[in-house]
């Protein structure tokens, strides 16, 4: 069934777009409206079928937002494909030799099976089909259903996130969609039978995105629950604006602690004080990554001084972080976050790690840059957290010389007492109020006037 109704607004007799006779427009604001997303697509579109012509009989025109290998950024706009509606909705090409290959669309990639149950690779996915009958944004009636094809169990099946769609939504999208994505239509609601997509399905499709929401918090706890990593590693730009989008611009003053390579290759400062969204994944408890990056949640020994600290480290900036500077300056430690290792002390009295600075090496990770924020959420600067690990250090170096003498010989019950005592003799409110007075003054008597102005955490 033919659409030439305004893909926008509805409108009838619309006029369609000359290039790819595959949109249709009332007028001009309705085409500039659309232009953003249209141009995405109006080219390929234009000589895709001329370029690869339809393979078989049965074969329709859809678009495709694959699951890409890990680490590469998402597309800039979907593929477009002929799938076979009667081979279960598989891509379909035909090869050299003039025979047709299948594809499933929808099949797990071996990172997805890595981090979840274990799978088989080969079975086929259940998948189901999600039908658009109305445009959800401007609240119209479709003369056709445009079909979402997708897996079944996309947020439970270790699917990842579709960062395709988040690259070519943006900010406007309002949930987490997870896994490979098919978009196809129907002739009309009464019919199986599919037809070719058009462009102006693909606006529906958007129009969908952008309102479409999940009932459990939509996009915005998709990112505070860590799922967006990857966009994290990619697209770091995308994902902070995202984060901002999502917070309505609610942010809670933080810092980030840079890394040698920060400061030798961007000249940074070493503490930066950064607006953090509300959103933002450090304030999870969970920061479910599976080892690619670290959240503490808050440590312990800031608790112990009443300064509750969350931390978390930032993937490196890959204005340096690069195979070049690798190859040529790999006798450098560009990673290396030497302030960060004081901030998790380790304060288990049973641990043989007791008293010990986290070198940043759990599970094989390093430190990079770090961001630091107050579990309670309130503010804190770049001179209060210097002040924080100038302390922590000095309680590391503090607990390394007494260590050596007051415990030694002691084991069991007896050490784990004695180290109890020997830290809460050196870290307390008390203890961190005075280290923070004379260091502020330290600070001050060096030249460091603005110092003068800084109050305690």
């Amino acid at each position: 069934m033919k659409n030439t109704r305004c893909c926008v607004c509805n409108a009838p007799r619309a006029t369609v777009c000359s290039a790819c006779k595959s949109a249709y427009y009332c007028g001009a604001e309705c085409q500039r409206n659309d232009w953003r997303s249209h141009k995405l697509l109006c080219k390929d579109f234009a000589t895709f079928v001329k370029a690869s012509p339809r393979p078989c009989p049965t074969a329709m025109l859809a678009l495709y937002l694959p699951i890409l290998p890990y680490g590469q950024k998402g597309l800039a706009a979907p593929k477009i494909v002929w799938i076979d509606p009667e081979h279960e909705m598989h891509i379909v090409e035909r090869k050299p030799d003039d025979t047709l290959e299948y594809i499933d669309p929808l099949k797990h990639d071996p990172i997805e099976a890595e981090f979840t149950q274990p799978r088989n690779m080969s079975t086929p996915v259940n998948a189901r089909g999600f039908e658009i009958s109305g445009n959800y944004f401007k609240k119209f009636k479709l003369m056709y259903p445009v079909v979402l094809h997708l897996r079944d169990a996309f947020n439970f099946d270790g699917s990842r996130p579709n960062l395709t769609l988040v690259e070519v939504t943006r900010e406007q999208l309002r949930m987490q969609w997870k896994g490979p994505l098919v978009v196809y239509s129907k002739d009309s609601f009464h019919s199986s039978a599919c037809q070719d997509i058009t462009l102006t399905d693909f606006r529906t499709f958007l129009d969908f995105c952008k309102k479409y929401e999940a009932s459990d918090g939509g996009l915005s706890d998709s990112l505070r629950l860590n799922n967006y990593l990857e966009l994290e590693l990619t697209n770091p730009g995308l994902f902070n604006s995202l984060l901002f989008h999502n917070s309505v611009n609610q942010t809670i003053r933080g810092v980030e602690i840079t890394c040698e390579g920060d400061r030798h290759f961007l000249a940074t400062e070493q503490f930066l004080s950064v607006d953090v969204p509300v959103v933002h994944p450090i304030f999870d408890d969970v920061n479910n990554d599976n080892g690619y990056i670290a959240g503490f949640g808050a440590t312990e020994v800031s608790r112990m001084i009443q300064v509750p600290l969350l931390v978390r480290r930032l993937f490196p900036d890959k204005v340096w972080n690069n195979s070049t500077f690798h190859f040529f300056l790999r006798y450098q430690n560009w990673y290396s976050n030497s302030v960060a290792q004081y901030l998790n002390l380790n304060t288990d009295i049973t641990s043989t790690e007791w008293g010990c600075r986290d070198p940043g090496y759990n599970r094989g990770q390093i430190y990079s840059r770090v961001l630091v924020v107050r579990e309670d959420k309130l503010a804190i600067t770049a001179r209060q957290v210097e002040a924080v690990a100038a302390f922590f250090k000095h309680v590391f170096e503090t607990l390394d010389r007494q260590k050596l003498v007051q415990l030694g010989g002691l084991s069991g019950p007896p050490l784990h007492a004695a180290r109890g005592n020997l830290m809460g003799a050196n870290v307390s409110r008390a203890r961190f109020v005075q280290f923070f007075t004379n260091f502020r003054d330290q600070k001050v008597q060096g030249g460091d006037t603005p110092w003068g102005n800084e109050v305690l955490p």
